[in-house]
């Protein structure tokens, strides 16, 4: 009797051991991962979760399951998924660019999200698709780890309560430090319903974590009463001690109704650190827009800033209530915006500025504003107070806006010329290598446009909002403006930038020198550029049909001059005009065909050179 008892007892443990170690093809390192192949597979890995086989000591002590342990989707998982995988996560899940159907719908908001708390290791190369309802994210929490290559699709419905609406369609919570998310790309909308409490967006905060190269086209809408306190963030809520980078925002942001009170930002609400190299937001775009009212503060990349913005780009419009900059809306001591353009219209009731609303000690330089506003072109207030509070920072240094295309002063002081505070400068003063010496090596120059922070240079939105007017003027104190046009004008088509003009008052003609805007009658053009499926508009007042620069007899008589001869940098002209610059073997080395007063030479190797100007040929040495 023992012998067939032991046998028994060996043959039991034998398959109960197998089918403990084993429930998925594979051996689960990252050589001969465990592989998935159906929904089964998946939910697996929730019955196995208290196996203590697969499970080790985490990164903060206790033993997380599948530290340490490979998963590999095999294909496409088109049944769907209806429970989460597992409370926690340890291990590594690469996805190979398959998907996950999923269709979450589970009273308890607790059991709808993919993994309950990531806690080291890594999820790769994954795509969502399908239904969460009653849901507060893909992740409940994420602490220590690699979140990379993640694409979601899903039809999110936020989890609701009486008083709440909540959803973070990535993340509810960072619980640690060291958190890697990249390369990830969101296509799910944010429908929040309207309750007393509303809190959205793609993260809910950064903490000690870095965030670079996501992506949102995902629009956030957020119903309200007069009672909500809203909370609604494309990317974080806050941000501390963290980073985000190389992302980009083309969803929009809508708060319908009139809330209490409302926290919208494109990017985070505040931004703070103990230091500009622990918190920054860099190589960030927003092309999205907002439209919110109750907005006590609105920034595109923050409504609060005491961290580092540099290299970012605006050129969404944005509209708010009280105070709003375009890429900041309030700027404290240890801020710095440094290295940004604003392209977008910025509206708000109170305080408004191109660039930062409201300076409170903070640092802003080498910034460009080329978008109006409802106030002011680059500074909204406290300029004075900020200086006197704090006499020993920097403060404002080389910021500057086209006085041609915003009428708007400055800043409530007006131009503010110590260290080109806030200036504005003539189109053809700010374009191509114009400002190079002053703004430095963190924007790109090229003729034909504007300078544009380093990186952005093959970006079809950055280029399309940095492809200029040239109108006409004859000083620095006679200028035509989008508010009082007289003449006719160029159009800048560097990049294959396209125009089009619906208005009788203006006709668009290819001539010799360009794109040319002849003026017809008085009254509004509305010009819009396209390019790579971007739009802007410009809409020109025209006063009069005079066309005084280009009609004038005595102007178009005047002898075409180069000065200084021989030159080191900048070859000015008497008069604006087309140019081409030959060597003296007939090369055609440069050329614009908008007419503008001056050229960088910089670039050219010492010698004699030929330019062609106002239909004359002159020579020219370059030392």
């Amino acid at each position: 009797m023992r012998k067939p008892i032991l046998v028994f007892t060996i043959i039991l443990f034998s398959h109960f051991s197998f089918s403990q170690e084993h429930p998925w093809q594979g051996e689960g390192t990252e050589e001969n991962p465990f592989k998935i192949f159906t929904v089964d597979d998946l939910n697996a890995i929730r019955e196995q979760e208290d196996n203590p086989l697969y499970s080790a000591e985490g990164p903060f002590g206790g033993y997380v399951p599948y530290t340490n342990i490979h998963f590999e989707l095999m294909n496409n998982i088109e049944d769907s998924l209806t429970q989460k995988l597992c409370s926690k996560f340890g291990g590594h899940f690469h996805g190979k660019g398959h998907y996950i159907s999923l269709n979450f719908n589970n009273s308890d908001y607790n059991l709808n999200c993919l993994i309950g708390h990531v806690e080291g290791g890594k999820i790769d190369s994954l795509r969502f698709e399908g239904n969460m309802f009653n849901s507060m994210g893909i992740f409940g929490g994420i602490s220590i780890g690699v979140i990379d290559n993640l694409i979601c699709n899903v039809n999110f419905t936020p989890f609701v309560d009486e008083l709440n609406a909540k959803l973070y369609v990535f993340c509810d919570s960072f619980w640690g430090d060291g958190v890697i998310f990249k390369n990830c790309i969101n296509y799910s909308n944010i429908n929040m319903p309207a309750k007393k409490y509303i809190h959205c967006g793609l993260f809910w905060a950064v903490q000690a974590s870095n965030f670079d190269g996501i992506i949102n086209y995902g629009n956030v809408n957020v119903e309200t009463t007069e009672e909500s306190i809203v909370e609604a963030h494309v990317f974080s809520e806050f941000l501390s001690v963290g980073t985000i980078k190389n992302c980009i925002n083309y969803g929009n942001v809508t708060i319908n109704g009139i809330p209490h009170t409302a926290n919208v930002s494109l990017f985070t609400s505040v931004s703070s650190g103990f230091s500009f190299d622990d918190n920054k937001i860099t190589n960030c775009l927003n092309t999205g827009n907002v439209y919110a009212k109750k907005v006590d503060y609105l920034g595109a990349f923050a409504n609060l800033n005491a961290s580092r913005i540099c290299n970012c780009v605006n050129t969404g419009r944005l509209i708010g209530d009280k105070i709003a900059g375009g890429i900041v809306g309030e700027n404290y001591e240890y801020g710095l915006v440094e290295n940004c353009l604003n392209a977008g219209y910025i509206q708000g009731d109170s305080i408004v500025g191109g660039i930062v609303a409201v300076n409170n000690g903070g640092t802003v330089k080498n910034n460009l504003s080329l978008s109006r506003t409802s106030k002011y072109s680059v500074f909204g207030d406290s300029i004075s107070n900020s200086q006197q509070q704090f006499p020993d920072s920097l403060m404002f240094e080389n910021n500057f806006y086209d006085k041609q295309l915003l009428t708007q002063m400055s800043s409530p002081q007006g131009d503010i010329l110590e260290n080109n505070a806030a200036k504005g400068l003539l189109t053809t003063d700010i374009t191509g290598f114009a400002l190079q010496e002053i703004l430095g090596d963190g924007w790109s120059y090229a003729e034909g446009r504007y300078p544009v922070p380093i990186g952005f240079e093959n970006d079809s939105a950055v280029l399309l909002a940095a492809t200029p007017i040239y109108l006409p003027y004859t000083d620095q104190d006679n200028y035509n403006t989008v508010d009082s046009v007289t003449c006719h004008f160029m159009l800048g088509t560097e990049n294959n930038v396209e125009w089009e003009c619906s208005s009788s008052t203006v006709n668009l003609e290819e001539t010799e020198d360009g794109l040319k805007g002849v003026l017809q009658s008085e009254g509004y053009a509305n010009l819009v550029a396209n390019l790579g499926g971007f739009h802007k508009n410009i809409i020109l007042n025209i006063k009069s049909v005079c066309d005084p620069v280009y009609k004038n007899e005595e102007i178009q008589k005047t002898q075409a001059i180069a000065y200084p001869n021989p030159t080191k940098d900048i070859l000015y002209f008497n008069q604006a005009s087309a140019y081409e610059i030959y060597d003296l073997q007939g090369k055609l080395i440069m050329k614009s065909k908008k007419p503008q007063n001056s050229v960088n030479t910089s670039k050219l190797k010492s010698g004699i050179y030929l330019i062609k100007i106002g239909g004359e040929i002159m020579k020219f040495v370059v030392e």
